[in-house]
Protein backbone atom coordinates (compact mmCIF):
# COMPACT_ATOMS: atom_id res chain seq x y z
CA UNK A 1 0.00 0.00 0.00
CA UNK A 2 2.86 2.62 1.00
CA UNK A 3 4.83 1.39 -2.71
CA UNK A 4 1.11 2.39 -4.40
CA UNK A 5 0.77 5.69 -2.44
CA UNK A 6 4.43 6.90 -3.33
CA UNK A 7 3.38 5.86 -6.79
CA UNK A 8 0.59 8.05 -7.07
CA UNK A 9 2.56 11.37 -5.41
CA UNK A 10 5.36 11.01 -7.77
CA UNK A 11 2.74 10.99 -10.50
CA UNK A 12 1.38 13.32 -9.62
CA UNK A 13 3.94 16.12 -8.59
CA UNK A 14 4.36 16.95 -12.35
CA UNK A 15 1.21 18.01 -12.91
CA UNK A 16 1.17 19.90 -9.58
CA UNK A 17 4.65 21.71 -11.10
CA UNK A 18 3.43 22.48 -14.59
CA UNK A 19 0.57 24.45 -12.74
CA UNK A 20 2.68 26.21 -10.66
CA UNK A 21 5.29 27.76 -13.95
CA UNK A 22 3.82 30.61 -15.69
CA UNK A 23 3.23 28.65 -18.97
CA UNK A 24 5.69 29.57 -22.12
CA UNK A 25 4.60 32.59 -23.90
CA UNK A 26 5.45 33.70 -27.78
CA UNK A 27 6.29 36.93 -28.08
CA UNK A 28 6.38 37.59 -31.76
CA UNK A 29 6.20 41.33 -32.30
CA UNK A 30 3.54 40.87 -35.08
CA UNK A 31 0.74 43.08 -33.44
CA UNK A 32 -2.20 43.16 -35.75
CA UNK A 33 -4.71 46.41 -36.01
CA UNK A 34 -7.83 44.35 -36.26
CA UNK A 35 -7.20 43.14 -32.67
CA UNK A 36 -6.09 44.62 -29.03
CA UNK A 37 -2.59 45.11 -28.69
CA UNK A 38 -2.75 43.71 -25.67
CA UNK A 39 -3.60 40.34 -26.56
CA UNK A 40 -0.97 40.24 -29.34
CA UNK A 41 1.94 41.45 -27.35
CA UNK A 42 0.52 41.13 -23.27
CA UNK A 43 -0.93 37.37 -23.18
CA UNK A 44 0.50 37.56 -19.94
CA UNK A 45 0.42 35.91 -16.46
CA UNK A 46 -0.34 37.92 -13.25
CA UNK A 47 3.19 38.11 -12.50
CA UNK A 48 5.44 38.29 -15.70
CA UNK A 49 9.02 37.81 -15.87
CA UNK A 50 11.07 40.56 -15.93
CA UNK A 51 13.26 39.18 -18.55
CA UNK A 52 10.26 38.87 -20.87
CA UNK A 53 9.08 42.44 -20.41
CA UNK A 54 12.31 43.64 -21.20
CA UNK A 55 12.05 41.64 -23.93
CA UNK A 56 8.81 42.76 -25.31
CA UNK A 57 10.17 46.37 -24.78
CA UNK A 58 13.05 45.74 -27.19
CA UNK A 59 11.21 44.34 -29.82
CA UNK A 60 8.49 47.30 -29.48
CA UNK A 61 11.41 49.27 -29.69
CA UNK A 62 12.39 48.09 -33.08
CA UNK A 63 8.88 48.68 -34.00
CA UNK A 64 9.07 52.55 -33.69
CA UNK A 65 12.04 53.14 -34.82
CA UNK A 66 11.94 51.39 -38.34
CA UNK A 67 10.48 52.66 -41.48
CA UNK A 68 6.80 52.34 -42.34
CA UNK A 69 7.95 49.56 -44.64
CA UNK A 70 10.50 47.91 -42.32
CA UNK A 71 8.02 47.85 -39.43
CA UNK A 72 5.72 46.05 -41.79
CA UNK A 73 8.69 43.28 -42.48
CA UNK A 74 9.07 43.20 -38.80
CA UNK A 75 5.18 42.68 -38.11
CA UNK A 76 5.52 38.82 -40.40
CA UNK A 77 4.28 41.67 -43.50
CA UNK A 78 1.17 42.68 -42.43
CA UNK A 79 0.26 46.00 -42.21
CA UNK A 80 1.27 48.06 -39.00
CA UNK A 81 0.42 51.49 -40.05
CA UNK A 82 -3.27 52.61 -39.18
CA UNK A 83 -5.07 52.51 -41.98
CA UNK A 84 -8.17 54.96 -40.26
CA UNK A 85 -9.23 58.28 -39.14
CA UNK A 86 -9.70 58.12 -35.66
CA UNK A 87 -10.84 61.65 -35.52
CA UNK A 88 -13.38 61.01 -37.97
CA UNK A 89 -14.80 57.76 -36.04
CA UNK A 90 -14.67 59.57 -32.84
CA UNK A 91 -16.61 62.69 -33.86
CA UNK A 92 -19.41 61.43 -36.18
CA UNK A 93 -22.28 62.79 -34.46
CA UNK A 94 -25.42 61.78 -36.57
CA UNK A 95 -26.82 58.23 -37.36
CA UNK A 96 -25.36 57.25 -40.52
CA UNK A 97 -23.41 54.72 -42.74
CA UNK A 98 -19.83 56.12 -40.73
CA UNK A 99 -21.36 56.14 -37.20
CA UNK A 100 -20.03 53.44 -35.11
CA UNK A 101 -21.26 54.76 -31.87
CA UNK A 102 -18.97 56.84 -30.02
CA UNK A 103 -19.72 59.89 -28.76
CA UNK A 104 -17.90 63.03 -26.64
CA UNK A 105 -19.32 62.86 -23.63
CA UNK A 106 -19.29 65.97 -20.76
CA UNK A 107 -17.76 66.02 -17.22
CA UNK A 108 -20.46 66.38 -14.61
CA UNK A 109 -20.27 69.78 -13.08
CA UNK A 110 -17.51 70.20 -10.71
CA UNK A 111 -16.08 66.79 -11.47
CA UNK A 112 -12.40 66.80 -12.55
CA UNK A 113 -10.79 64.41 -14.53
CA UNK A 114 -8.97 61.66 -12.46
CA UNK A 115 -4.92 63.14 -13.15
CA UNK A 116 -6.21 65.84 -11.20
CA UNK A 117 -5.87 63.61 -8.01
CA UNK A 118 -2.45 62.33 -9.46
CA UNK A 119 -0.40 65.86 -9.28
CA UNK A 120 -0.74 66.82 -12.76
CA UNK A 121 -2.42 70.47 -12.68
CA UNK A 122 0.91 71.36 -10.35
CA UNK A 123 3.38 69.15 -11.97
CA UNK A 124 2.89 69.51 -15.91
CA UNK A 125 4.98 72.79 -16.67
CA UNK A 126 8.01 71.51 -14.37
CA UNK A 127 7.78 67.63 -16.44
CA UNK A 128 7.16 69.08 -19.98
CA UNK A 129 7.34 73.15 -20.21
CA UNK A 130 3.49 72.99 -21.01
CA UNK A 131 0.39 74.89 -19.41
CA UNK A 132 -1.41 72.69 -17.61
CA UNK A 133 -4.52 75.49 -18.30
CA UNK A 134 -4.13 74.07 -22.35
CA UNK A 135 -5.26 70.79 -21.45
CA UNK A 136 -8.76 70.08 -22.90
CA UNK A 137 -9.79 66.68 -21.88
CA UNK A 138 -11.70 64.51 -24.39
CA UNK A 139 -14.26 61.83 -23.48
CA UNK A 140 -15.65 59.75 -26.09
CA UNK A 141 -17.66 56.92 -24.53
CA UNK A 142 -19.34 54.39 -26.91
CA UNK A 143 -23.07 54.91 -26.33
CA UNK A 144 -24.85 54.38 -29.53
CA UNK A 145 -25.51 51.95 -31.67
CA UNK A 146 -23.49 51.95 -34.64
CA UNK A 147 -22.11 50.33 -38.17
CA UNK A 148 -18.88 49.24 -38.69
CA UNK A 149 -18.01 49.45 -42.64
CA UNK A 150 -21.96 50.49 -42.98
CA UNK A 151 -23.23 47.53 -41.68
CA UNK A 152 -25.14 47.91 -38.30
CA UNK A 153 -23.61 45.54 -35.50
CA UNK A 154 -25.96 43.20 -33.91
CA UNK A 155 -25.80 41.23 -30.93
CA UNK A 156 -28.03 38.15 -30.16
CA UNK A 157 -30.01 38.46 -27.07
CA UNK A 158 -29.19 34.19 -26.36
CA UNK A 159 -26.79 31.32 -27.77
CA UNK A 160 -30.00 29.64 -28.97
CA UNK A 161 -31.40 32.95 -30.70
CA UNK A 162 -27.91 32.99 -32.46
CA UNK A 163 -27.47 29.58 -33.81
CA UNK A 164 -31.03 29.69 -34.73
CA UNK A 165 -30.60 33.18 -36.13
CA UNK A 166 -33.13 34.71 -34.47
CA UNK A 167 -34.79 37.54 -31.82
CA UNK A 168 -31.45 39.62 -32.59
CA UNK A 169 -31.13 42.62 -31.28
CA UNK A 170 -29.22 45.74 -32.65
CA UNK A 171 -25.76 45.98 -30.56
CA UNK A 172 -25.48 46.19 -26.70
CA UNK A 173 -23.68 49.07 -26.12
CA UNK A 174 -20.05 48.32 -24.80
CA UNK A 175 -20.26 51.41 -22.81
CA UNK A 176 -16.49 51.48 -23.57
CA UNK A 177 -14.73 54.74 -22.73
CA UNK A 178 -11.79 56.53 -23.93
CA UNK A 179 -10.98 60.12 -21.57
CA UNK A 180 -7.31 61.72 -21.92
CA UNK A 181 -5.96 64.89 -21.89
CA UNK A 182 -4.68 66.30 -24.58
CA UNK A 183 -2.01 69.41 -24.39
CA UNK A 184 -1.92 70.67 -27.93
CA UNK A 185 0.36 73.49 -27.41
CA UNK A 186 2.62 71.90 -25.25
CA UNK A 187 2.65 68.46 -27.03
CA UNK A 188 1.23 66.47 -24.35
CA UNK A 189 -0.78 63.43 -24.12
CA UNK A 190 -1.90 62.42 -20.58
CA UNK A 191 -3.79 58.79 -20.24
CA UNK A 192 -6.66 59.25 -17.89
CA UNK A 193 -10.04 56.73 -17.84
CA UNK A 194 -9.44 54.23 -20.33
CA UNK A 195 -11.68 50.95 -21.45
CA UNK A 196 -11.65 49.34 -24.94
CA UNK A 197 -15.09 47.77 -25.96
CA UNK A 198 -13.21 44.20 -25.49
CA UNK A 199 -12.31 44.79 -22.12
CA UNK A 200 -15.58 46.56 -21.45
CA UNK A 201 -17.88 43.49 -22.69
CA UNK A 202 -15.27 41.35 -21.08
CA UNK A 203 -14.83 38.83 -24.55
CA UNK A 204 -13.69 38.69 -27.70
CA UNK A 205 -16.88 39.16 -29.85
CA UNK A 206 -17.05 37.15 -32.93
CA UNK A 207 -18.52 40.54 -34.59
CA UNK A 208 -17.20 43.82 -35.05
CA UNK A 209 -17.51 46.30 -32.28
CA UNK A 210 -15.54 49.64 -34.07
CA UNK A 211 -12.26 50.24 -35.97
CA UNK A 212 -11.59 52.35 -32.93
CA UNK A 213 -10.60 48.95 -30.84
CA UNK A 214 -7.44 50.23 -28.68
CA UNK A 215 -6.01 53.32 -26.50
CA UNK A 216 -3.82 53.79 -28.87
CA UNK A 217 -6.53 54.48 -31.94
CA UNK A 218 -9.04 56.71 -29.42
CA UNK A 219 -5.85 58.73 -28.11
CA UNK A 220 -3.76 59.37 -31.43
CA UNK A 221 -7.38 60.45 -33.13
CA UNK A 222 -7.91 62.81 -30.09
CA UNK A 223 -4.40 63.96 -30.07
CA UNK A 224 -4.92 65.25 -33.84
CA UNK A 225 -8.23 66.61 -32.71
CA UNK A 226 -6.26 68.76 -29.59
CA UNK A 227 -3.54 69.66 -32.43
CA UNK A 228 -5.70 70.66 -34.73
CA UNK A 229 -7.79 72.92 -32.69
CA UNK A 230 -4.09 75.08 -31.64
CA UNK A 231 -2.87 74.93 -35.11
CA UNK A 232 -0.03 73.02 -34.01
CA UNK A 233 1.71 70.38 -36.13
CA UNK A 234 0.40 66.84 -35.64
CA UNK A 235 4.08 65.59 -35.73
CA UNK A 236 4.36 68.02 -32.42
CA UNK A 237 3.69 64.92 -29.89
CA UNK A 238 6.51 65.13 -27.00
CA UNK A 239 5.35 63.75 -24.16
CA UNK A 240 2.85 60.50 -23.02
CA UNK A 241 2.01 60.36 -19.36
CA UNK A 242 0.55 57.64 -17.86
CA UNK A 243 -1.40 59.09 -14.97
CA UNK A 244 -2.47 57.07 -11.75
CA UNK A 245 -1.48 53.92 -12.87
CA UNK A 246 -3.69 50.92 -11.28
CA UNK A 247 -2.28 48.29 -14.12
CA UNK A 248 -1.17 45.10 -11.85
CA UNK A 249 1.66 43.84 -14.44
CA UNK A 250 2.41 47.34 -14.83
CA UNK A 251 2.66 48.25 -11.56
CA UNK A 252 4.88 44.64 -11.18
CA UNK A 253 7.60 45.68 -13.20
CA UNK A 254 7.86 49.32 -11.95
CA UNK A 255 8.58 47.63 -8.25
CA UNK A 256 11.27 45.77 -10.28
CA UNK A 257 12.54 47.98 -12.02
CA UNK A 258 13.44 50.59 -9.09
CA UNK A 259 14.61 47.69 -6.91
CA UNK A 260 17.30 47.66 -9.04
CA UNK A 261 18.17 50.49 -8.95
CA UNK A 262 18.43 50.64 -5.15
CA UNK A 263 15.13 52.02 -4.16
CA UNK A 264 13.28 50.39 -1.40
CA UNK A 265 10.67 52.65 -1.28
CA UNK A 266 8.73 54.54 -4.51
CA UNK A 267 10.31 57.73 -5.41
CA UNK A 268 8.27 61.04 -4.91
CA UNK A 269 8.19 63.71 -7.41
CA UNK A 270 11.17 65.36 -6.22
CA UNK A 271 12.87 62.44 -6.74
CA UNK A 272 11.50 60.19 -9.54
CA UNK A 273 13.42 57.91 -11.22
CA UNK A 274 14.39 58.11 -14.92
CA UNK A 275 15.23 55.16 -16.94
CA UNK A 276 16.60 55.60 -20.54
CA UNK A 277 18.00 54.12 -23.47
CA UNK A 278 21.27 55.96 -23.24
CA UNK A 279 22.09 55.24 -19.84
CA UNK A 280 25.47 54.08 -18.79
CA UNK A 281 24.02 52.22 -15.83
CA UNK A 282 22.90 48.98 -17.48
CA UNK A 283 20.07 48.39 -14.96
CA UNK A 284 18.57 51.35 -15.72
CA UNK A 285 18.65 50.80 -19.66
CA UNK A 286 16.86 47.29 -18.81
CA UNK A 287 13.90 48.79 -16.63
CA UNK A 288 13.44 51.24 -19.47
CA UNK A 289 13.10 48.23 -22.11
CA UNK A 290 11.15 46.29 -19.01
CA UNK A 291 8.64 49.38 -18.76
CA UNK A 292 8.16 49.97 -22.41
CA UNK A 293 7.27 46.50 -22.40
CA UNK A 294 3.98 46.52 -20.11
CA UNK A 295 0.56 47.33 -21.06
CA UNK A 296 0.90 51.12 -20.18
CA UNK A 297 4.35 51.23 -21.96
CA UNK A 298 3.26 49.07 -25.47
CA UNK A 299 0.23 51.07 -25.31
CA UNK A 300 1.80 54.54 -25.45
CA UNK A 301 5.01 52.56 -27.76
CA UNK A 302 2.27 51.34 -30.25
CA UNK A 303 0.92 54.76 -31.43
CA UNK A 304 3.80 55.96 -32.12
CA UNK A 305 4.31 52.48 -34.59
CA UNK A 306 1.33 52.80 -35.80
CA UNK A 307 1.05 56.49 -36.70
CA UNK A 308 4.43 57.36 -38.52
CA UNK A 309 3.06 58.67 -41.63
CA UNK A 310 1.61 62.05 -39.38
CA UNK A 311 3.90 61.71 -36.64
CA UNK A 312 7.31 60.48 -38.67
CA UNK A 313 9.48 58.17 -37.47
CA UNK A 314 9.41 58.65 -33.27
CA UNK A 315 10.61 56.80 -30.79
CA UNK A 316 10.44 56.75 -26.64
CA UNK A 317 13.51 57.54 -25.35
CA UNK A 318 12.97 57.46 -21.19
CA UNK A 319 10.77 56.68 -18.43
CA UNK A 320 10.21 58.65 -15.64
CA UNK A 321 8.47 57.13 -12.50
CA UNK A 322 7.32 58.81 -9.70
CA UNK A 323 4.33 58.24 -6.82
CA UNK A 324 2.32 61.14 -5.93
CA UNK A 325 1.03 61.88 -2.62
CA UNK A 326 2.56 60.77 0.81
CA UNK A 327 6.45 60.06 0.55
CA UNK A 328 8.50 57.04 1.92
CA UNK A 329 6.20 54.30 0.72
CA UNK A 330 7.64 50.92 0.38
CA UNK A 331 7.96 48.88 -2.48
CA UNK A 332 5.99 46.05 -0.61
CA UNK A 333 3.67 48.10 0.73
CA UNK A 334 -0.14 47.54 0.22
CA UNK A 335 -0.64 49.29 -3.16
CA UNK A 336 -4.21 50.95 -3.32
CA UNK A 337 -3.47 54.25 -2.05
CA UNK A 338 -0.82 54.14 -4.33
CA UNK A 339 -0.68 57.08 -7.22
CA UNK A 340 1.87 55.77 -9.19
CA UNK A 341 2.59 58.24 -13.06
CA UNK A 342 5.28 57.10 -15.57
CA UNK A 343 5.70 59.81 -18.16
CA UNK A 344 7.07 58.55 -21.36
CA UNK A 345 9.78 61.35 -23.32
CA UNK A 346 9.58 61.24 -27.30
CA UNK A 347 12.15 61.92 -30.05
CA UNK A 348 12.68 61.93 -33.89
CA UNK A 349 14.35 58.53 -35.08
CA UNK A 350 17.01 60.44 -37.30
CA UNK A 351 17.84 57.52 -39.21
CA UNK A 352 15.12 54.98 -39.01
CA UNK A 353 15.68 51.39 -39.56
CA UNK A 354 14.51 50.09 -43.33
Amino acid sequence: MMLILVALLVGFLPLTWSRAVAPTISIDAQPQIDRNLTENLHQLTKRVPYAESITKGRRLDCLMSATIDRARQLNGNRQLESQIEEWEILISDFEDEEDEGWRELQLAEGENPKYYSSGMPANLNELTGANFESTHYFYHANVRDGRVDGQPVIVSTSETALKHNSVLTRKQLTRAEFANGMNGEGGVIIADKNTSPRASIGQVPPFPISRIKQWSDAAFGQWELAASGVDAPVNSLRFIIRSWITNEETQNQIIEALGRVGHSTLPNFANRQTFSRSSQNQDEVDGFYALLGTPNGAGSAFLLATHKGKLGVKRISSAQVWNHGFPNVALTSWRDPWKLNMMFTIENVDNPAD
